[in-house]
């Protein structure tokens, strides 16, 4: 577990996540989240459990807990599997709530840290990313990703972005 003391009264924490979590993140993904897991096809409930499910996967659950509760809030899931194309290659994801936004400042400091985590054992991480999300497209090009050609893809044959990027 990493936590991360954001002020007084929150800590934010990266744990291994627990399938309980998915349930409880489901109901609240933010907007874009909710966009491009539909246009696959997926429900979000549906989406984050599949991440279980995946070959060699990797699963983390960010939680915020209030210093006068204790009580933790899940605020978002992220993680990488293998490819099933390329086993060398991996394939992150990240799926939140609105209240990530409330931390940003933590979540950008300490992200790129659990990017290099994330490819630790694949030579690239690629993915797909919806084209109306463009506070995603900016903080993954942020995170030294390319954002690369446009393709029709998913259930709902929706614009979709590639992102790579290569092991330094």
């Amino acid at each position: 577990m990493n936590t991360y003391m954001i002020d007084d009264t929150t800590i934010v924490s990266v744990v291994e996540a627990d399938p309980m979590d998915a349930l409880v993140l489901a109901p609240r993904l933010r907007k874009p989240d909710l966009i491009e897991v539909t246009a696959m096809g997926h429900t979000p409930f549906k989406a984050l459990m599949q991440s279980f499910e995946l070959p060699n996967c990797q699963v983390y659950s960010i939680l915020e807990t209030k210093a006068e509760t204790q009580q933790s809030k899940v605020i978002a899931m992220f993680g990488v599997a293998d490819s099933v194309e390329v086993p060398e290659y991996g394939v992150p994801w990240m799926l939140a709530s609105n209240e990530l936004e409330e931390y940003s400042r933590p979540f950008l400091r300490y992200c790129r840290g659990w990017i290099k985590k994330l490819e630790d054992k694949y030579d690239v991480l690629y993915n797909m990313v919806h084209c109306q999300n463009a506070q995603g497209m900016r903080w993954l090009q942020w995170c030294g990703f390319d954002i690369k050609t446009s393709r029709t893809y998913g259930a709902g044959g929706e614009d979709f972005y590639l992102f790579i990027r290569e092991k330094k």
